[in-house]
């Protein structure tokens, strides 16, 4: 029986070297692993905070963009107005244009000359001796001569008029071009963020799966961790038992070896009391104790 529990515990002891050989094994593998789902992690923080970077960007531009759409959108209403002025403005024209053909002659008149002959008229109706005759026809003169001084001047005053009409509408021109130069300006810009927003999508669309795939490797990181704690859990479980199994065999050892003990003691009493020796109280505690463990727990 002694050789049948030595082999046992034999077979516990390396079995439980073996886990503990296994157990330390699977705990380095666990920690390898638990570095690599950290450096995962990290990758993912970094991909997931940049990507964060280039969505803020595309909101940054959008933004910029709507407010650029806006401006378009009031540099052509501008336009519209300036164009519906525009058009009114050569309808104007069109009309200054054919009664200034007619005043054109008036214009080119000296105002001065009429003034002065007017003067001399009326110096000569004042100084000097005239038949009724005369005076009527210089009365007269001077009548047709101040109609055509008002007509000279109204010709003078419509033609700058009409050249102040041009000029407006120049300016409304130049205006006109002006937003429409404006207006490209702009498109150009909005091009360009449309360009930049489309280069970040890019960018997106390819960190996206970057993601996911370091989500997944990091998942399945996870899940053999998981399954190696698992594992480590059962080989320390089973080490355990050992451990306890092995502390029962060692105890029966030591069980059965005070029996042995103890009947050899008590054998030895009884060949004394045979010879009619006398015998001590703890002799005779032993050769009246039923096992080793009544004669402890009398001690006790």
């Amino acid at each position: 029986m002694s050789e049948s529990v030595a082999i046992e515990e034999k077979e516990i002891i390396d079995r439980m070297t073996q886990l503990r050989e296994e157990i330390k094994s699977l705990k380095e593998q666990r920690y390898a692993l638990i570095d690599d789902a950290r450096r995962l992690r990290q990758q993912r923080r970094k991909l997931i905070d940049r990507a964060k970077q280039l969505r803020d960007e595309i909101k940054r531009l959008r933004e910029e963009r709507r407010k650029l759409v806006e401006k378009i959108r009031s540099l052509r209403q501008q336009r519209r107005e300036i164009l519906e002025k525009l058009r009114s403005v050569v309808n104007e024209l069109e009309e200054q244009k054919r009664v200034a053909a007619e005043y054109r002659p008036l214009a080119r008149r000296s105002i001065n000359a009429i003034r002065r002959r007017i003067e001399e008229l009326e110096w000569r109706q004042q100084t000097s001796v005239l038949t009724p005759e005369e005076e009527k026809e210089i009365i007269d003169e001077i009548v047709r001569l101040e109609a055509l001084l008002q007509k000279a001047m109204e010709a003078r005053k419509y033609l700058q008029e009409l050249t102040e009409k041009r000029a407006e509408l120049y300016g409304l021109r130049l205006q006109i071009k002006s937003i429409g130069q404006e207006i490209r300006s702009v498109s150009q810009r909005i091009s360009k963020i449309d360009e930049r927003i489309n280069a970040i999508r890019s960018q997106l669309d390819e960190i996206s799966p970057q993601i996911d795939e370091l989500s997944k490797q990091l998942e399945e990181v996870s899940s053999r961790i998981e399954s190696l704690r698992e594992a480590i859990n059962k080989k320390v479980q089973e080490l355990r038992e050992l451990s306890e199994k092995l502390r029962e065999l060692r105890l029966g050892k030591e069980k059965e070896k005070a029996l042995k003990i103890y009947e050899e003691r008590k054998r030895r009493i009884e060949e004394k009391l045979k010879r009619g020796e006398p015998l001590t109280i703890e002799e005779l505690r032993l050769l009246y104790a039923a096992s080793p463990e009544e004669l402890e727990e009398e001690s006790g």
